[in-house]
């Protein structure tokens, strides 16, 4: 079986401390760096391409050679998560006019040893008026309210006392007030000011600054539309699990995933499903990817684009496939669950991150390995692990099995010539 890990020595292994695998930490897309195996993969060469695999960098680094640039329109309240298509210049002052700070009175502090002031109205948040004042008067301000023409200062009301005489109300400072409790017009933001740059990852603080200048539809990227097939007759007996799992890693990489259906092992109908996936921006696909009589997807996608890698340097998840039809990339998933979670780990969640312009960083702790692992000789290995405080136990009993994987907290990463023996290790944590 193409999945199947083997467990061997041989002398050509070497001890290494802690296992790594290149870009793990962040994946920078490299549009020069973009490689296939050949300009047209023959027919025969999908029936038997095991012979040479590509190496999971190599693999990943073809990978990065598909980009999606479509941009759209989203309501601000939709805009959480999403990426600035542009930058976000301010048409506007903010705050617009001059406004306070706490509520109290404002003055015109002209004469310092002045105590007390007439009062001579009020001026509520919202409340547009442009209200004047003189030297020896004062208005009642709320907090965020335009405070009249001709004020340097507010005091707030705490320290200050009411007091009435045959004139009218008057106000008499108790306590000298150190701040100017103003916010001046613009002092927030300046009109023509870049506040917000071309692929800035909306949050809840940076929306602020959005609606705060009354902007109520954003520009951003647009996310892709993932189709997913599942392919084997198999599938007529069994649960489709790989269908779900994808869907999930789709969701979490900020893709929209699209479950178009199950296909049997017949190149006609695989064909079909795949014209009706191309309706999507990004096809994904598990199953019919290995080189036994009903292992057709190579040959249709072959038939109908171009194959830009089959097989990669890597185990669990070997017989991986990616290509591309109509300029759309299509990812062929191995079908025994464990290899096709881990694939999705590694090629499809970056791709799909950096598809939608977002980051990608993994979470990596170190922890001690329980027993020694080894791994074949010029093979990637990604040993699915649980994690019990700095102890990280190997969980994989085969690749076909779904508790491989589903009770493990992440992987331990063996390089294509190391062996890791009990001591620590690098866990790419889910």
């Amino acid at each position: 079986m193409w999945e199947e890990i083997i467990l061997i020595e041989t002398d050509q292994k070497k001890n290494a401390g802690i296992p790594h695998d290149t870009g793990s930490l962040s994946d920078t897309m490299k549009l020069s760096d973009t490689m296939k195996l050949s300009d047209t993969m023959k027919l025969n060469d999908t029936m038997n391409p095991f012979n040479s695999l590509t190496p999971v960098d190599d693999a990943k680094k073809i990978l990065d050679g598909f980009t999606f640039d479509r941009k759209t329109y989203v309501d601000i309240k939709d805009s959480f998560g999403r990426v600035l298509a542009g930058d976000i210049v301010s048409e506007i002052k903010v705050p617009p006019y001059d406004r306070a700070e706490k509520d109290g009175y404002a003055i015109m502090d002209q004469n310092p040893d002045q105590r007390t002031f007439e009062l001579i109205g009020e001026t509520l948040a919202g409340d547009e008026r442009d209200v004047i004042i003189k030297s020896g008067e004062c208005c009642w301000v709320a907090t965020g309210a335009k405070v009249p023409v001709g004020t340097n200062l507010v005091i707030p009301v705490e320290n200050t006392e009411e007091c009435g005489d045959e004139v009218g109300i008057r106000i008499k400072v108790c306590e000298s007030e150190v701040e100017l409790n103003i916010s001046r017009k613009g002092c927030d933001i300046e009109r023509g000011a870049t506040v917000l740059e071309e692929g800035c990852l909306l949050n809840e603080r940076n929306i602020g600054i959005l609606a705060s200048l009354g902007i109520r539809n954003v520009r951003v990227y647009d996310t892709p539309n993932v189709a997913i097939i599942s392919t084997g007759d198999e599938l007529t007996q069994i649960n489709d699990v790989n269908s779900l799992t994808l869907s999930a890693i789709v969701k979490q990489s900020g893709c929209s995933p699209f479950f178009i259906g199950t296909v049997s092992d017949d190149s006609g109908d695989i064909k079909k499903k795949l014209d009706e996936a191309l309706e999507y921006d990004i096809i994904l696909t598990s199953g019919g990817v290995s080189v036994g009589k009903k292992d057709l997807m190579p040959e249709v996608v072959s038939g109908m684009g171009e194959i830009l890698f089959h097989g990669v340097r890597m185990r669990p998840g070997m017989p991986m496939l990616a290509g591309k039809i109509d300029e759309k990339p299509i990812l062929c998933m191995p079908g025994n669950v464990t290899s096709c979670l881990v694939c999705a780990n590694v090629f499809l969640l970056p791709m799909l991150r950096y598809m939608t312009h977002l980051p990608f960083i993994r979470e990596i702790r170190s922890a001690r390995l329980s027993e020694e692992v080894t791994s074949e000789y010029g093979m990637r290995r990604y040993l699915p692990v649980k994690l019990a405080g700095d102890v990280a136990y190997p969980t994989f009993n085969g690749s076909g099995l779904i508790t491989s994987i589903a009770y493990a907290d992440g992987f331990v990463v063996i390089g294509e010539d190391e062996t890791v023996t009990e001591g620590k290790v690098d866990v790419w944590v889910f």
